[in-house]
């Protein structure tokens, strides 16, 4: 168009709408297109999503969205609940919104093919760290009365004003430290663990919450990480996950303590209770105790008026009679245990030591002494018959041996021949041999000159 006779921005779009009208692929509808669904937040009439490329091996740059309307009349044929991350297949048309300048899809019909990346990457990392028991350990309670709460969010202006001004008018005493981290994309989820780490060294917070304004199961997939479910899981102080989406559940949500779906929520759930109610309350107790003392103080003034008014009292003598009576009669008995208990420890006394004499080692001395010097006389008399016997038995024997001795029989006259100290007989002899005889008082030696042998 000339520069002289430009268009408007009406008449541009009604240009552009009725290029779409007349598309032969686009304007029917029978056009089919498959994708995951996003940006999706249920409506009780008409339902508004996105439908993007599932983004598994794609780069940011080739990652394409269209927004697409679903009429009630349409969407009230669909048998399932949509969910953000399942796989769809959608048959529409595509045409321009004119009031915003925008193309989006208008779908006749839905069908879920499937579930998306994220979902499965979900699945796969809730299998995983269940199985560790990382959702499993116990849950710690929150504070009733925090007095410092840390915030893990963004610098979002909506969320950190939304979360101040819950927290002032419920209870303005609470100290609030914002730890600014991103909440999406890649390098968020490591600065979100990072933050969590944080907090858990200062060690001086009673809260703490990981928040995040909502978005798609895309936007919300750091919360997904696994650094920051083990970050989570890992805190020593008590942890509320407000990712800002009530339908989406997150890793984050399933490791913390306590889910809240959105950030105001969470500021609710960290102040429990809201100072003036604190006050109220306090105003309460303090009316109950002053009435239950005065009450107390009431009827301990009425004891105490009806006992100075009681007949004891007035007579405070007659309080002690009796009881110096009873002081009386115990020392008496007490007197009478004493002798007693003295007599029968001296009759328990003799008896032992009667035993002691019986049983003393002086006595049991003397009469082994007894014992022993008739042991010994015994021993002695033994020894004495004992050795008499053997003397006896003895000279028998020395003369049995006596008799039985060679030197007796050479002593009659015999005598025995030796050669080299060995005895010989007339068999072994030659004449010429050199001998050696024995006599009962000495020897001989001899030379043989003439041998006879016998048989």
């Amino acid at each position: 168009m000339p520069k002289d006779n430009p268009l408007t921005i009406g008449q541009l779009t009604r240009y552009i709408s009725r290029k779409f009208d007349v598309d032969p692929y686009l304007s029917q509808r029978n056009l089919w297109v498959v994708g995951e669904l996003t940006d999706y937040r249920p409506s009780s009439r008409h339902q508004y999503f996105a439908i993007k490329d599932d983004t598994e091996g794609l780069a940011p740059k080739d990652q394409y969205k269209i927004k697409a309307v679903m009429f009630q009349s349409a969407f009230a044929k669909v048998p399932f609940k949509m969910e953000n991350g399942m796989k769809i297949l959608v048959r529409g048309r595509v045409a321009v919104y004119p009031n915003r300048g925008e193309y989006q899809l208008y779908v006749e019909q839905l069908e879920e093919v499937g579930t998306g990346s994220l979902q499965v990457a979900f699945q796969q990392m809730y299998k995983k760290l269940k199985a560790e028991g990382l959702f499993d350990s116990p849950k710690k309670p929150i504070p009733p009365f925090p007095r410092r709460v840390a915030i893990v969010t963004s610098n979002d202006a909506a969320v950190k004003h939304d979360m101040i001004t819950t927290f002032r008018r419920r209870n303005p005493l609470i100290q609030l430290i914002f730890y600014p981290t991103k909440v999406q994309g890649d390098d968020a989820a490591p600065m979100i663990a990072s933050q969590i780490k944080r907090v858990n060294a200062s060690g001086n917070f009673d809260t703490l919450i990981v928040a995040r304004g909502g978005g798609s199961r895309g936007d919300l997939w750091p919360f997904n990480e696994e650094v920051v479910g083990r970050a989570i899981a890992a805190s020593k102080i008590p942890v509320i996950s407000s990712v800002g989406h009530e339908t989406d559940t997150t890793i984050a949500d399933l490791a913390a303590d306590d889910r809240q779906a959105t950030p105001t929520a969470a500021a609710v759930k960290a102040s429990a209770w809201e100072l003036v109610e604190v006050r109220a309350e306090l105003k309460r107790s303090q009316l109950e105790l002053i009435n239950g003392i005065q009450a107390k103080l009431k009827l301990a003034n009425q004891t105490l008026r009806r006992l100075q008014e009681s007949y004891p009292l007035s007579q405070p003598q007659r309080l002690i009679e009796r009881p110096l009576q009873q002081v009386d009669d115990l020392k008496i008995r007490l007197i009478q245990l004493q002798s007693q208990q003295v007599q029968a420890k001296r009759e328990q006394f003799q008896q032992v030591d009667h035993r002691l004499q019986l049983l003393s080692p002086v006595n049991r001395v003397k009469r082994n002494q007894l014992q022993l010097q008739h042991l010994v006389t015994n021993l002695k008399q033994s020894s004495r018959l004992v050795l008499q016997s053997q003397n006896q038995y003895f000279r028998n024997l020395v003369g049995r041996l006596d008799a039985l001795s060679p030197l007796k029989v050479l002593e009659r006259g015999y005598s025995y021949a030796t050669r080299d100290n060995q005895v010989v007989s007339a068999h072994q002899l030659q004449n010429g041999d050199e001998l050696n005889l024995h006599f009962y008082d000495g020897n001989a030696e001899v030379t043989v000159d003439k041998v006879r042998k016998e048989d």
